[in-house]
């Protein structure tokens, strides 16, 4: 019997289609991203074969490529995908169209590094979801290779957390971001809001799952995998539990 899709909040497809014609304006590649390059690079080794899991416009794994790694890259939106095709029209990254948590979305060929960056476990739609996507990263490593997962920490809420915030004032336009967090599943449903003089409201839906360290350390393990190291950020910055976030690398034994 066929499994019963997700509702449209929590299809992981979603947050490409709301952001894909947006997504390199208001998220471009910034120092983080600049940082982020020669670590996993430099995880990856050279030449080495490198799977992006949410890929999207190929923020990370254009300059990966351009540092000689050899990527492939898994999305669930066919918008964000048609984007990185038009600024890698040689198709020099390897694109995919599924879910990650599918595996039939995944290559056979091992990998040297599986990553994870910008909270693409949280964005997918339930634990089990994420779950599974650990252990085919763990799967699909070769002996020695390595997951790499950056992931923001949840912070405490004793009750329904909803907020109300603005994101950029522009002369044209002004964005608001609207959250509702429940305490009891780490959901957070959100839209941004974009208010344009004489054009409707354009809504930007999203959702997110957010992650314990404590939850991906048990994934982790639990699939055969190893913590080698955890940071605070890109640069090597010490890792605090009650910080904004972290960036945690997992090594299959060899």
């Amino acid at each position: 019997m066929p499994s019963t899709p997700p509702p449209p909040d929590r299809d992981p497809g979603t947050y490409g289609r709301s952001f894909a014609d947006v997504y390199d304006d208001w998220y471009p590649a910034d120092a983080t991203t600049a940082a982020a390059v020669p670590v996993l690079a430099g995880l990856a080794g050279p030449g080495g074969a490198v799977l992006e899991l949410g890929v999207g416009t190929g923020r990370l794994a254009l300059p990966l490529a351009a540092a000689g790694c050899r990527v492939t890259g898994i999305d669930a939106s066919a918008e964000m995908l048609e984007r990185l095709a038009g600024k890698d029209p040689a198709g020099i990254v390897v694109a995919r169209h599924g879910d990650v948590s599918d595996r039939a979305a995944w290559p056979t060929a091992p990998m040297d590094l599986v990553v994870a960056a910008f909270n693409l476990l949280m964005n997918l739609p339930d634990p089990a979801a994420q779950r599974r996507t650990v252990e085919l990263a763990a799967e699909h490593l070769r002996p020695g290779g390595g997951l790499v997962v950056e992931l923001a920490l949840p912070a405490p809420a004793e009750g329904p957390d909803r907020r109300l915030e603005v994101r950029s004032v522009d002369a044209d336009a002004v964005v608001l971001i609207a959250t509702d967090r429940d305490p009891d599943t780490g959901v957070v449903t959100g839209q941004h809001v974009e208010l344009r003089d004489r054009e409707p409201v354009r809504l930007r839906p999203w959702v997110v799952r957010m992650v314990s360290t404590d939850e991906l350390d048990g994934w982790a393990v639990g699939a055969g995998l190893e913590l080698a190291s955890r940071h605070g950020g890109w640069r090597g910055e010490p890792f605090d539990p009650q910080g904004a976030g972290h960036v945690s690398v997992f090594r299959r034994p060899g």
